[in-house]
């Protein structure tokens, strides 16, 4: 059912493109649209009927022009992130992204699939600088009690002792950075940002997992497996497929030996 309802609204989304082409008023009602679906994140959650969420993951995305051609990636492994853990238990996201020269939006946390996946289905990429820093800002300001946060992002165009503050703090906070770094060989400003994306996922006590920009099966196996720690733990993993990337098999190894996890996971 997950996966008609997801090719379905892959249809959409190339008719939307289409229609856009055509006519760029059609895009700025769309964008309009997703601001007001973002805004009735806390209705529509309150309308679904299902048990309290035991975990809550945070998720972050740079959406900024060079993460065009992989946003596609990131909408299929988020869904094949909810279809992994949906036999596991329940899981809240609370979905963060940057992009433009200013605009970094977060949603309320919601533990339904279908709303978040719709929700992708509406983002789309912007030039500008990486705002990171605003991102980590976020998680940092969370009253809630976070499993773990995941960033997906390629460059890195922020101070990076701002950065690295802001990794330790969250490590302070017991909630690890899981960050999976987009990074082409060719690509300087993602090679650039290598170290200190590893730095901050160190001080935080998370993971980094580097992986390439057609690498769409890559972040879906690392999704899934994030999302199946974030709500059970090690346990987690008995109940989803284990991973088919040597990328999403070195991050479950990882979280297996105790890296890359804090004491609220372990309850699980």
């Amino acid at each position: 059912m997950m996966k008609n309802q997801i090719e379905k609204w892959h249809k959409d989304l190339s008719a939307l493109a289409h229609r856009a082409a055509a006519d760029d008023k059609v895009l700025e009602n769309e964008r309009r649209r997703m601001y007001e679906a973002l805004g009735r994140l806390d209705e529509a959650e309150s309308k679904v009927t299902r048990r309290q969420p035991v975990a809550k993951l945070f998720f972050g995305l740079d959406l900024t022009g060079s993460r065009e051609p992989s946003l596609e990636h990131a909408r299929i492994a988020t869904a094949a992130m909810f279809d992994a853990i949906t036999a596991i238990g329940a899981v809240a996201v609370k979905l963060v992204y940057y992009r433009g020269t200013n605009e970094c939006r977060a949603s309320k946390w919601y533990s339904d699939p279908e709303i978040l996946c719709r929700s992708m289905l509406q983002l789309s990429c912007e030039a500008g600088h990486t705002q990171i820093a605003r991102l980590l800002r976020v998680a940092q300001a969370e009253e809630e009690e976070i499993s773990g946060a995941v960033f997906i992002g390629d460059h890195c165009e922020d101070d990076r002792g701002e950065l690295l503050k802001l990794a330790k703090a969250l490590g302070d906070k017991s909630i690890p950075l899981w960050i999976f770094h987009e990074c082409a060989d060719h690509d300087q400003r993602s090679l650039k940002a290598k170290p200190v994306f590893k730095q901050m996922a160190e001080l935080s006590g998370g993971i980094y997992v580097e992986f390439k920009p057609d690498s769409g099966t890559v972040l879906s196996d690392l999704l899934p497996t994030a999302g199946a720690f974030s709500t059970a733990g090690v346990a987690g993993f008995e109940k989803i497929a284990p991973p088919k990337t040597y990328e999403a098999r070195e991050f479950r190894n990882r979280l297996m030996l105790g890296d890359g996890r804090n004491g609220r996971l372990l309850k699980g």
